[in-house]
């Protein structure tokens, strides 16, 4: 195993164990923030008026935004600059505690914080990944797949439908046109991008960002307007992919003939695809259609590469073909 699958897999997942803890309690730390700066407000009230030490007023502010009540000065005696200092403080900070620990009670028992955190923190840290981005039903089998294939990836959507489906520490729930999230899903040290967005536009906007944090990465696009492939490429995409598109073609072809397996290169001025027939009657290669080309055969449970135009091709095998589908029709009939 090479040394970045090692961190990504072993590494990684050990550290994130410790910087989980950290990454969650983030979320609460402008509260923490603004609550300090009242308990230093509240000590300074008590040492100017009360003349306590610094330690003991900060004791006392802890003591009166908790409403603990285990000190209280002596009300007939104090100042009446005092009284309205703590009353309105009082009053601001007694609803922030009370926000404060419902929000951390809230973070801390909500496993999606957790599973969250620790997707943002390995995201960060993880390198030569693939990211996902995406709202579009095609992110979860791209994810899929890639999981088979054994390649690291993490996935960054703002559709809850897809973050249930996918459901993992390494599904990322916010909105790909943030910055910020992008660098949490580790753009910047990835090695390639798929972006499937709801609108050409949103991809677009996408595909530039992430051009921006990492010029050098490989980015794959879906687009559903075709019209804006080159538009895609120009902002720096690899591969784009019009996907509804190539599905109506598709789609065409298979109404067409039951052997056909998927379009390798489409364009406006020629198609070609791969078509696999099972063989029910023999013929030699040499008589397939000029327009198809043989590309392997299936004996027994293993393809045969090897062959030439005066191979025949028998009951029982299959052959796999390359080229325009429209005359698949007639290999099946060939074969048939």
């Amino acid at each position: 195993m090479d040394r970045i699958k090692f961190w990504n897999k072993f590494v990684l997942r050990f550290l994130e164990i410790f910087a989980a803890p950290y990454s969650v309690l983030r979320k609460i730390y402008p509260q923490l923030a603004i609550l300090s700066i009242v308990v230093y407000v509240i000590a300074l009230v008590f040492v100017y008026y009360q003349h306590l030490d610094w330690i003991s007023a900060i004791y006392a502010a802890v003591n009166v935004i908790t409403t603990v009540g285990l000190y209280a000065p002596d009300i007939n005696t104090m100042p009446s600059n005092e009284k309205l200092f703590l009353t309105v403080l009082i009053l601001f900070t007694v609803g922030l505690f009370a926000s404060m620990v419902q929000s951390l009670i809230g973070t801390l028992v909500n496993k999606n914080t957790w599973i969250d955190a620790r997707a943002r923190w390995r995201g960060q840290h993880m390198v030569n990944h693939i990211v996902l981005i995406g709202n579009a039903e095609s992110i979860v089998s791209a994810a899929r797949k890639l999981q088979q294939l054994g390649r690291d990836y993490v996935v960054l959507t703002s559709s809850k439908i897809l973050y249930e489906e996918l459901k993992g520490d390494n599904v990322i729930l916010g909105d790909p046109k943030e910055e910020n999230n992008l660098i949490s899903a580790g753009v910047e040290k990835a090695s390639a991008a798929i972006i499937a967005m709801d609108d050409d536009s949103e991809t677009l906007l996408v595909t530039l960002r992430v051009q921006k944090l990492n010029p050098p990465l490989k980015v794959v696009t879906m687009v559903k307007d075709i019209s804006m492939v080159d538009i895609m490429k120009t902002a720096g995409a690899d591969v784009v992919i019009p996907y509804e598109d190539i599905m109506g073609r598709m789609l065409a072809f298979a109404s067409l003939s039951n052997s056909f397996a998927g379009i390798i290169y489409s364009s406006r001025e020629r198609e070609y695809s791969i078509g696999v027939f099972d063989v029910k009657k023999g013929i030699k290669l040499k008589d397939l259609p000029p327009k198809v080309i043989p590309i392997a055969i299936l004996r027994d449970g293993h393809l045969d590469p090897y062959f030439d135009k005066e191979t025949e091709v028998k009951p029982g095998e299959s052959l796999f073909v390359l080229g325009d589908p429209s005359a698949f029709k007639e290999v099946e009939k060939l074969l048939s």
